[in-house]
């Protein structure tokens, strides 16, 4: 039926008076792209947001350098929509996150059309992708998530066209997506073991030959190449660095980037080995379980049970697609649920591209079951209906969810700080304050005398060791002060931060914990008020 229904639309628009670009098809797959784009740019981030987002941002405009794993292609494309002139540079940024959740949704369409999936069915499951909350969220705020999914898309996509056709040229353009996919984001190599799969149970003449070999190992390279882009920018010593330490001095001490082990340090996240397999399989329950409910909100309950039978479908159908599939499904899920950080809810993206196609996968099916069994046609309408309701209503109930087009509030916490604090002062901070703080001082040219230095790149030792020796000397302010440290030093709260000076005399700070009441009690009766972490 769908072949049918195929061979009738091709020959419409091969007879349609219409030219190419305006006839059915063609309006359809810029309903893909630009249906989505409109959702995410009425919902958009007017600035800068915190935490990652912050830190993208700032490395982006100031050709710096991020932390692990230094992901070159995006800080590359990004810098494309900085040129932009609409908004600030942080606006800009959010927006390349819109451009690729978009593409996101446009080249998954381009695989299920592929698959033989119809419209309405393509239209019910990506419609439940593209508003899933993270998804949603992640398309809103400058990230490297959604030009992940894209990349990845893509290259699955890409595949598919060799797998049809086989050829060097198709099979080359799928590896050099792959590189480049791992040039924006290294957990690219997850989709490794489907891809070897793919590709290996095809038939050994389309694929074992030496030049196509070569050309496909050269086309790999060619993509991981925007990798190059990091010890070019280290050896300039950009303003913005995330990859080194500040040490008990107060200076920043960066790896190497132009070496072997500096270099491999930054790109394989040696800096976040600690948190990768990070739970004991006790712990693993609770974690498993979060996914399975963050799974089932993001596809708004509805899409668990059809996306279920369209993995089975497509294993029925296709075996090597399917298990492709199963590949890149578990590789990533299994990854993150075992990855100990806490805004991991947000890197399960790539687990969502997959159920979105099984499930569409599995809409067709039922739609196919109901219009051979139904002796009324017009019976097919309700589920079609109900499709494109549950994007509606995912739509409506997902809005003020993920809504940030109003949302001011980093951009306006990060001008607070620097406009409380007093001239030449040092201020340490988490994610959620510092990123955005460097972006205005950086990019925006505020506050330059304000040294301002994350706390991730500091330890505790010397971080207490640099803040004793400037105490007295230059304003200290801090996010967190702790029980060390209000022990030895006066604090004030100024707005979100605390000001740290010396003690004053006649207030006895002493060491003993079970005396922690009394030091609070003491900057209390001085109008002061401390946090105890």
């Amino acid at each position: 039926m769908l072949n049918v229904l195929r061979t009738r639309n091709n020959l419409v628009g091969r007879q349609s008076a219409w030219p190419p670009l305006l006839t059915r098809p063609h309006w359809w797959a810029m309903s893909t792209f630009f249906a989505p784009f409109l959702l995410y740019l009425l919902t958009l981030a007017p600035t800068i947001y915190n935490l990652d987002s912050a830190e993208l941002t700032t490395a982006v405009a100031t050709d710096g350098i991020i932390r692990a794993t230094g992901y070159p292609l995006y800080l590359l494309l990004g810098k494309l929509f900085v040129w932009l002139p609409v908004g600030d540079v942080g606006y800009r940024l959010n927006l390349f996150s819109a451009v690729c959740g978009a593409l996101t949704i446009f080249v998954a369409d381009r695989i299920l059309q592929h698959l033989e999936v119809g419209p309405w069915a393509r239209l019910g499951a990506l419609g439940l992708l593209a508003t899933a909350p993270y998804f949603w969220a992640m398309s809103l705020v400058a990230e490297v998530y959604t030009l992940h999914t894209a990349l990845m898309a893509t290259v699955l996509l890409l595949l598919l066209y060799w797998d049809e056709s086989p050829s060097m040229p198709r099979l080359a353009a799928a590896a050099l997506a792959l590189g480049l996919s791992c040039s924006n984001h290294a957990a690219t190599v997850l989709l490794v073991p489907g891809c070897l799969w793919f590709v290996a149970t095809r038939a050994r003449q389309h694929w074992l030959r030496p030049q196509t070999m070569t050309a496909v190992i050269l086309a790999a390279f060619a993509g991981l190449s925007a990798y190059f882009l990091i010890p070019l920018r280290y050896g300039q010593s950009p303003v913005f660095n995330y990859a080194g330490q500040y040490d008990a001095t107060g200076t920043f001490v960066s790896v190497n980037l132009q070496t072997w082990q500096g270099f491999w340090w930054l790109i394989s996240g040696k800096a976040f080995a600690g948190q990768m397999f990070g739970y004991q399989l006790a712990e693993l329950g609770p974690e498993i379980g979060g996914f399975g409910v963050q799974l089932w909100l993001a596809f708004f309950a509805i899409g668990i049970g059809p996306g279920l039978w369209g993995a089975v479908v497509l294993l029925q159908r296709d075996r090597r697609i399917a298990v492709m599939l199963l590949l890149f499904f578990f590789a990533n899920a299994i990854f993150y649920i075992n990855y100990r950080v806490v805004d991991k809810a947000s890197m399960y993206l790539p687990a969502y591209l997959v159920w979105a196609l099984w499930l569409a996968i599995g809409y067709q099916a039922i739609l196919d079951d109901l219009q051979a069994k139904t002796s009324a046609p017009r019976w097919v309408w309700l589920p079609r209906l109900f499709m494109a309701g549950a994007v509606l209503l995912a739509v409506t109930w997902n809005w003020s969810r993920v809504d940030l087009s109003d949302d001011w509030s980093t951009r306006e916490q990060s001008l607070a700080i620097l406009e409380q604090a007093q001239p030449n002062a040092i201020v340490f901070g988490w994610w959620d304050t510092v990123p955005a703080v460097q972006y205005l001082q950086l990019v925006e040219g505020q506050r330059p005398d304000v040294t301002v230095i994350n706390r991730f790149l500091i330890s505790g030792a010397d971080m207490n060791q640099l803040i004793r020796s400037e105490l007295g000397r230059r304003p200290i302010y801090f996010d967190n002060p702790s029980i060390d440290l209000l022990r030895e030093s006066r604090v004030t709260a100024v707005g979100l931060m605390y000001l740290l000076e010396p003690p004053e005399a006649g207030c006895d700070f002493v060491a003993e914990a079970s005396h922690t009441r009394e030091s609070a009690r003491c900057l209390a009766e001085r109008g002061s008020n401390a946090v105890l972490e």
